[in-house]
């Protein structure tokens, strides 16, 4: 099944991975300063990336809020400080800053992983960290994605509403820029597009 979503860009230039979306999903994208609740009408899911200005979608938490309650698909990225929806909270720090911190695991089969290594997305050319370096506290339901190692902190997670909605909770990098990895890692991007169309 594929979906129509909307990306919201506060940056130069639209990554390719959302300018080509895998799977027969269409993403639309739009600058955020002219983004307004109303943009989400006509769409199955939003899109989130870590460079957005948090403080102009905390002015928007109600119509965020919404779209979830009415059974939207939100995916969000990086280490939030400013929640913008009620369900989020502060990014968390994870570990004193060593590699053996940042260290992952797949908690569990879901289909955004199905076929992941966690070392694809613990390792990035040989470094630790671009994945995740701390949480976003899930809330009791939610469903843990992949933590980390030495603590069993969760990193990524996913929570279902009752309307059917959707939300996955990345606490790094752009999921959509690990979508030409030539690991398992490039599996995610359209794995997650698929989850949140269905």
């Amino acid at each position: 099944m594929s979906g129509r979503f909307l990306f919201l860009k506060n940056t130069v230039g639209t990554p390719g991975a959302i300018a080509a979306p895998p799977n027969g999903h269409e993403i639309a994208v739009l600058e955020q300063p002219a983004f307004t609740p109303d943009a989400l009408e006509t769409v199955c899911g939003l899109l989130l990336g870590q460079h957005l200005d948090e403080y102009h979608l905390g002015t928007l938490r109600p119509g965020l809020d919404a779209f979830l309650a009415r059974g939207g698909a939100v995916a969000t990225m990086g280490p939030i400080a400013v929640p913008y929806m009620s369900i989020l909270r502060p990014h968390r720090p994870e570990g004193s800053g060593r590699r053996d911190d940042w260290i992952l695991e797949i908690a569990g089969d879901h289909p955004i992983v199905d076929g992941v290594s966690a070392g694809d997305i613990t390792f990035r050319k040989g470094v630790v960290g671009f994945w995740a370096r701390g949480s976003i506290a899930p809330p009791d339901d939610a469903r843990i994605v992949t933590r980390f190692a030495a603590t069993g902190a969760p990193a990524d997670w996913v929570w279902h509403g009752p309307q059917g909605a959707k939300l996955f909770v990345h606490p790094g990098n752009d999921v959509w820029g690990y979508a030409q990895e030539p690991n398992s890692s490039a599996r995610i991007f359209a794995q997650l597009l698929d989850w949140m169309a269905a």
